[in-house]
């Protein structure tokens, strides 16, 4: 059977050869024969830099040996060879990625600014986890399922503090206190930046009679509905600490330890328990990984 690590080499094969395709996550994943949910957080676990940071580098890099050798060449007709669909948004990020525009690098390149926007490649061979079984201990359990009163965050990461205060005037409203109901975050990307599409869902247990009773209130909402975890077998770990400690939790979760355990993944995203979330001082999280 073919490890994880084989099937994301086939992943970086396959962006290689078709750099001047669309390079859909749905198409990655499955090459990589994984849920769409956890490509991007394997994909930066082993090789430390996001997929689409991977791809927009190499198709600068690309860009950059056909304007500096061809000077007839024009922009449009490079922009369309390494895959964008616009010859203005080509031009943005290619400035930004090397230091010049396209224009300027082909009159003039700076070479020595060019290869050295290539050092990033070269993270793909280098270890970079410091951290051992003993640091995480990851177990295996069994959760039975859990009903959900759910809202989703699709929007840009710097405006997720109004949904988590939606959540909290829900729970209000309909007595789910933090204290008899359990918090749950789904989290289907790695860290982006502020100004990034942001997509985590926030949700609270409920109880049948909970359920029953939240039913209007449901009803009535465009923004809250029923979810649920799945029962079945979760990797599992507790974390106290910083955010920047549990990015690095993670990056062995889905490096290390998944590439010692070659487990399948369940088709759930990843799930975080906030735990003590009534008492800064004893905060914590619990995350879960769903296995098939």
């Amino acid at each position: 059977m073919e490890t994880i690590n084989q099937r994301f080499e086939k992943v970086l094969a396959h962006i290689d050869e078709n750099l001047s395709k669309p390079l859909a996550l749905s198409v990655l994943s499955d090459i990589a024969k994984v849920p769409e949910y956890h490509f991007d957080f394997i994909f930066l676990s082993l090789f430390h830099t996001s997929s689409s940071e991977y791809i927009a580098l190499l198709r600068n890099l690309e860009a950059g040996q056909q304007l500096g050798f061809d000077k007839s060449i024009s922009i449009k007709e490079v922009a369309v060879s390494v895959g964008y669909q616009s010859e203005t948004a080509f031009i943005t990020d290619f400035t930004q990625a090397i230091g010049q525009s396209p224009q300027a690098f082909q009159r003039q390149p700076d070479w020595g600014q060019f290869f050295q926007k290539q050092q990033p490649l070269k993270t793909l061979s280098e270890g970079h986890n410091d951290l051992t079984a003993d640091d995480v201990n990851i177990d295996n359990c069994k959760l039975d399922k859990i009903d959900l009163a759910m809202i989703s965050h699709q929007a840009e990461a710097q405006y997720l503090p109004q949904t988590i205060q939606a959540m909290r005037a829900f729970r209000q409203a309909n007595q789910l206190s933090p204290t008899s109901s359990r918090t749950f975050n789904f989290v289907y990307q790695s860290k982006p930046k502020s100004t990034e599409q942001l997509h985590i869902d926030i949700a609270v247990s409920i109880n049948t009679l909970e359920k029953q009773r939240i039913e209007p209130a449901i009803n009535d909402s465009e923004y809250f509905y029923y979810s649920c975890i799945p029962e079945g077998k979760y990797a599992s770990f507790m974390h106290v600490g910083s955010d920047k400690e549990l990015e690095r939790k993670l990056k062995y979760l889905y490096g290390a330890w998944l590439s010692s355990t070659n487990q399948r993944l369940k088709n759930v995203p990843l799930i975080f328990e906030l735990l003590n979330i009534t008492e800064p001082s004893k905060q914590a999280t619990r995350v879960y990984l769903g296995l098939d």
